[in-house]
C-alpha cells in the first residue's frame, strides 16, 4: 500500500514539472511569428468582410428581409453591415460567457482556454464572407481563419477543443436558425421563455428560465 501511495504521488508529481515545464518553455521564433500573425488576421477577416460591404453586393439579394424596417435589430435581415455586426456581437458575447464559466486552463498556464476567442472572431468573418459572398471569397476567409485557429494551438495558447469550439461559434451566430429545412418539414429553432413548472397559488410565483422553443411543420 505504501509503494502504491509513493508511485502515485512520484507520478502526479511528473505530471505537475512536466505541464510547469511546457508552459514556461519559451516559444521559438516560428512560434512567436505564428502567434504574431494570428493576432492580426483575427481582426483583418472581419474587417475584409466589413470592407466588401462597401463594394460588393451580396451574392442573393433575396437575402433582404421584407421586414427589413421593422426594426429587429437582434435578428439577421440581409442588410450585410448590420448582421456583420450583430454576428460580431453575438459571438463576443457568447464567447467571453462561456470563458468565464467554464475558465479553463491554457496550455502555457493562463486562464479562460475555452473556447478560443481569436477563433471565434476570424471565424464569424470568414462565414459572414462566405454567406454574403459566396465560396468564391469565402475559401481565402477560411484560409486565413483555419490559421488563426491553427496559430493558436502552435503558441500554446489554447487546445485543439478550443479552437474548434470557437470556429463553431463563429459560424453559427452567422445564422438564425429560424427556419431550416428539413426532409420532415420546416423546422424552426427560437429562444423563448419557458415556465420553470409549478402552480403560482401552491408554490408562489412561477419563474421564467431561458430557453429554446423548437417546433416541426410537415
Amino acid at each position: 500500500m505504501r509503494w502504491t501511495v509513493t508511485f502515485v504521488c512520484m507520478v502526479a508529481g511528473l505530471l505537475i514539472v512536466s505541464a510547469y515545464a511546457c508552459a514556461s518553455t519559451p516559444l521559438t521564433a516560428h512560434q512567436e511569428h505564428a502567434r504574431k500573425l494570428g493576432d492580426a488576421l483575427q481582426y483583418a477577416v472581419p474587417l475584409s468582410g466589413l470592407a466588401l460591404t462597401f463594394v460588393l453586393a451580396p451574392e442573393n439579394s433575396s437575402s433582404y428581409r421584407e421586414n427589413f424596417d421593422t426594426g429587429e435589430l437582434l435578428h439577421l435581415d440581409g442588410s450585410p453591415r448590420h448582421d456583420l455586426l450583430l454576428a460580431m456581437g453575438r459571438s463576443f458575447l457568447l464567447t467571453e460567457g462561456l470563458k468565464y464559466a467554464i475558465n479553463e486552463t491554457r496550455p502555457n498556464g493562463g486562464s479562460h482556454s475555452f473556447p478560443s476567442g481569436h477563433a471565434s472572431i476570424a471565424f464569424t468573418g470568414a462565414e459572414f464572407i462566405r454567406r454574403e459572398y459566396g465560396w468564391w471569397w469565402g475559401v481565402p476567409a477560411y484560409a486565413a481563419a483555419s490559421y488563426v485557429g491553427w496559430s493558436r494551438v502552435d503558441s500554446r495558447e489554447h487546445y485543439t477543443r478550443d479552437v474548434l469550439a470557437g470556429a463553431l461559434i463563429g459560424i453559427a451566430v452567422n445564422h438564425d436558425f429560424s427556419e431550416i429545412k428539413t426532409r420532415f418539414g420546416m423546422l424552426s429553432i427560437a429562444p423563448a421563455l419557458m415556465n420553470a413548472g409549478g402552480d403560482s397559488a401552491e408554490h408562489g410565483p412561477v419563474a421564467n428560465v431561458p430557453g429554446l422553443n423548437v417546433n416541426l411543420r410537415y
